[in-house]
């Protein structure tokens, strides 16, 4: 039997394979996509999507849920939510006349702009026709899109076409031109899910690229104070002061984790959503086309050296955070060195002061001892000159002080010599 968690888990885990429904009309149609910049919480964002649900009597969100397609008066809503955003499709049957004069997105309740905000980082309107390839009007594409140069081709293996010229109207939106000559029913809803979902990452991506040259200028500044700091390692020990260095590269180590910091998350995010891109433009299949230059071939043109930029910069980034590692261990090594020598010179003067204190106290030992010895005679002259005044000494105090003091001296210096090993002995 298995675990509840586990079971719960598992129906998490299905739900995703379903958990991005198309949002498919009929052609002809037109689309707006917003990418939506999120100022509060998700769950915030999600709540007040769920109660203009309500509102409009149709089915709101999951509390987990990440994607909802619902019908609003006539426009069919399609709400995302990513990691830093959300994203808004709106779908209407039919075209405008002309091309673009209406967006699918007037259309829409006023009050979706209140639920998600207006900070909105990408934009297109999308106007997906129904023609056949021998009566598509290039000339009326053309000025639909506003440019006389303009991007796409055959797509889906030649049952459509995909035409933009990737600049923006006057309401900041991107323009694109999608035509179903023969696509299969449903069909049409996927591909352009994969133009809008091209669109969106592919911005996304390249909002890396000022923070990756903005990284590029720092790192220069960076480079060009570590010269001299690394310049400073080759002088002399007494020419340099190991201390304000060690403190300035230290200084530096941390500058450049923190700018690791600030830009790993961003850089990481932009190789992902250039991954999406790549694989986003693979799937609509297109054909070359000689007399007009690929959709693909714009997007790629420009996104991927944004790209080879911010692998740059990271790279840059690790490179350097390197160099200084190997600064501050060679600097620590000089350190350790200098110390080494320094504790090396210092127990050879606290030797040398040992081994003349050493040969101080033998010299005070031999003064002591003589000192000892004669103290200790002049006591024995006393007791020796009093017996002999008392008659109890027939001979001389002289003559056997005479003889003493030879013995006395040996004596003393004997004891002195005795006491002094034993301290010896015990201190070790």
């Amino acid at each position: 039997m298995s675990h509840p968690d586990s079971m719960v888990q598992r129906i998490k885990l299905s739900n995703e394979w379903h958990a991005r429904p198309v949002a498919n009309l009929a052609t002809p149609f037109r689309c707006t996509h917003q990418v939506i910049k999120r100022c509060g919480s998700a769950a915030e964002s999600r709540r007040q999507f769920a109660e203009l649900c309500k509102q409009h009597d149709q089915s709101a969100p999951s509390d987990e849920s990440r994607h909802h397609v619902v019908q609003m008066g006539s426009a069919l809503i399609k709400w995302e939510g990513h990691t830093e955003a959300d994203s808004i499709t709106h779908l209407i049957p039919g075209n405008g006349a002309p091309l673009f004069s209406e967006a699918a997105k007037q259309f829409s309740p006023t009050e979706l702009a209140k639920c998600f905000g207006d900070d909105v980082i990408c934009g297109v309107h999308i106007e997906v026709l129904k023609q056949a390839v021998d009566v598509m009007d290039m000339e009326a594409i053309r000025a639909a899109l506003g440019s006389n140069e303009i991007y796409g081709g055959p797509i889906a293996d030649g049952n459509a076409a995909l035409w933009s010229s990737f600049r923006l109207d006057a309401d900041g939106y991107a323009r694109i031109v999608m035509i179903d000559h023969s696509l299969p029913p449903a069909a049409a809803g996927r591909y352009l899910q994969r133009v809008v979902e091209t669109e969106s990452y592919r911005l996304q991506a390249m909002s890396a690229l000022p923070l990756a040259r903005k990284t590029m200028g720092e790192l220069s500044q960076l480079e060009e104070e570590l010269e001299p700091l690394m310049d400073q390692l080759t002088l002399t020990e007494s020419d340099t002061d190991h201390e304000i260095l060690l403190t300035n590269l230290s200084l530096m180590a941390a500058r450049i984790e923190h700018l690791a910091a600030a830009s790993s998350y961003r850089f990481a995010a932009a190789r992902a959503y250039s991954r999406i891109v790549e694989q986003r433009l693979n799937e609509l299949r297109e054909e070359r086309v000689i007399t007009q230059p690929r959709y693909s071939l714009f997007l790629l043109r420009t996104l991927e050296p944004a790209m080879r930029t911010c692998e740059a910069a990271e790279r840059r980034i690790e490179e350097l955070a390197e160099r200084v590692s190997r600064a501050l261990t060679l600097l620590n090594s000089m350190v350790d060195m200098l110390q080494t020598r320094q504790t090396n010179a210092m127990m050879q003067a606290m030797s040398k002061n040992a081994e003349i204190q050493v040969r101080l106290q033998q010299a005070v030992e031999g003064f002591s001892t003589f000192v000892i010895s004669y103290y200790a005679l002049g006591i024995l002259d006393y007791v020796l000159e009093g017996l002999h005044s008392g008659g109890y000494l027939p001979v001389a105090p002289k003559l056997i002080l005479a003889v003493a003091a030879p013995l006395m001296l040996a004596g003393v210096w004997y004891l002195s010599r005795r006491v002094r090993k034993r301290l010896t002995g015990d201190l070790t």
